[in-house]
């Protein structure tokens, strides 16, 4: 049971909350930030196909655009990708 309780705030334990306003000054490939309703990600340039992927939305909310382009299938796979990716949220 402890161990189970450890896991569940494991990858909680270390995010921060963001100002939103600092999500917009994340914009280019060197610097790349998305956003995901409150939660916020952080892309590597070692993230080829995600930085690919949302070139368009560096510092924007991507969830409309994944929503509207990807299936069911497609969607869980870009999101396990950014699971490792995830910063912090919007206060």
């Amino acid at each position: 049971m402890f161990s189970c309780m450890n896991n569940l705030f494991k990858d909680e334990d270390y995010k921060s909350k963001i100002n939103k306003k600092d999500i917009l000054y994340h914009n280019t490939i060197d610097n790349a930030w998305i956003l995901i309703d409150k939660n916020v990600y952080s892309l590597e340039n070692k993230d080829k196909d995600l930085l690919f992927l949302f070139q368009d939305y560096y510092g924007k909310d991507v969830k409309q655009f994944i929503k509207n382009n990807f299936n069911n299938k497609e969607i869980i796979l870009i999101l396990e990708k950014l699971k490792k990716r995830k910063i912090g949220s919007i206060n």
